[in-house]
């Protein structure tokens, strides 16, 4: 998949913004052609997309959330950010890539900074917010596809679990099914 390159701010009339960060800071790596190694700018994190935009240099960036496959609060440095990791597959258009390296093999990350301390909660719970609403769909597919087995059906189990299984058995006693005191219907006539 492509991450939107952008040469113009985003027309915001039909989309839903949850979060607008004025002033903030945007670091892609590996760094990309033809784009200064930080930017500052503007997040937007809208309700369909990821957006990033600088009027400094007239670029931005728009990510899909399903392409964000972790996002996250990083403390590392003094000042905290906002760590994005997409997906591995991910290119961003005239990108080069060196003849060796494969657009597979690279991941991308984004890491956004800023300057006021409140601010990491408040677009952490925005990004999760918006996360949610734009479910992975290879996820979905995988958890279709699981099956259940069943550890007390013996059928279910390989030679080599069988075998464990077996020595367990032997190995442990198995505890002895309950004796009942006196006979059967012997209350019977209590009141």
């Amino acid at each position: 998949m492509t991450i939107t390159l952008l040469s113009q701010a985003p027309d915001f009339s039909d989309l839903t913004v949850r979060y607008t960060g004025q002033n903030m800071g945007l670091k892609v790596s590996p760094p990309l052609a033809g784009v200064p190694d930080a930017l500052q700018g503007t997040l937007y994190v809208c309700e369909s997309m990821l957006y990033f935009y600088s009027n400094n240099v007239n670029s931005g960036i728009a990510v899909e959330y399903p392409d964000i496959i972790i996002h996250a609060i990083s403390r590392q440095d003094s000042q905290p950010s906002i760590y994005c990791q997409l997906d591995a597959g991910l290119f961003f258009p005239s990108q080069q890539f060196p003849d060796d390296q494969g657009r597979s093999a690279v991941a991308y990350s984004l890491s956004l900074s800023f300057f006021e301390l409140p601010l990491v909660e408040d677009i952490y719970l925005a990004l999760s917010d918006c996360a949610a609403l734009h479910p992975d769909l290879e996820d979905e597919e995988e958890d279709d596809q699981q099956y259940f087995i069943d550890p007390s059906d013996p059928g279910e189990l390989s030679e080599m679990q069988q075998a464990a299984l077996q020595h367990l058995e032997s190995v442990f006693e198995q505890p002895a099914p309950p004796q009942q005191n006196g006979h059967a219907g012997q209350f019977d006539d209590a009141e």
